[in-house]
């Protein structure tokens, strides 16, 4: 299994937050595209908080499968 820690993506995440930044975020096979306007997709959709917790989630989740 490919290891990942989304370290571009928490940095924006993690500034959105700081900056109370208003963002939607969808997460689909590694790709990951911040929401503007009229999205019309069927993807989840995150919140920046929502989608930092996810991924800190996903790593601790990898990190035990892997002992």
């Amino acid at each position: 299994m490919d290891k990942r820690n989304y370290k571009g993506i928490k940095s924006v995440l993690k500034f959105h937050i700081k900056k109370n930044v208003k963002s939607l975020w969808t997460w689909k096979n590694d790709n990951f595209t911040c929401i503007f306007k009229n999205y019309s997709g069927d993807d989840r959709i995150y919140t920046s908080e929502q989608l930092l917790k996810l991924l800190e989630n996903d790593k601790k989740n990898q990190l035990q499968n892997n002992t």
